[in-house]
């Protein structure tokens, strides 16, 4: 299975050792932007801003999973959630998680079609079975 992890950018070590993970376990990612370069201001990097959203929609739309580890801030990652969700809605793929202290944040985290998790290993035992 492909995999797609939402996260902070300032997480990116944590997402990337799941990644390892992951893989070890037999899945692949299905986008590594963990790799990405700071580019905020985002008016000042358009090209690079438009290159990285790019590449996470093809990430979302070619995952088979995708798990929201949820946070306090940002917007990015809800985006992403969002695009998943409403690609979940339509197609039935990619099964779509939320993970962490904050998946209680949004009415939208409670959708029928949300697997909601307290911890990614909860997460990670289910994939391992799957």
């Amino acid at each position: 299975m492909k995999i797609y992890i939402a996260g902070k950018f300032e997480d990116r070590t944590k997402v990337a050792e799941l990644y390892k993970k992951i893989e070890e376990m037999g899945h692949k990612i299905a986008y590594d932007w963990t790799q990405h370069k700071p580019i905020k201001p985002y008016s000042q990097n358009q090209e690079m801003a438009r290159e990285y959203s790019d590449n996470e929609l093809s990430g979302i739309l070619d995952s088979d999973i995708f798990i929201c580890l949820t946070h306090e801030a940002g917007t990015t990652l809800l985006m992403e959630f969002g695009a998943a969700l409403i690609l979940n809605k339509k197609t039935r793929k990619p099964l779509v998680y939320t993970v962490g202290n904050f998946n209680e944040k949004s009415p939208w985290f409670f959708n029928s079609l949300v697997q909601h998790r307290n911890s990614i290993n909860e997460v990670l035992e289910e994939i391992s079975k799957m």
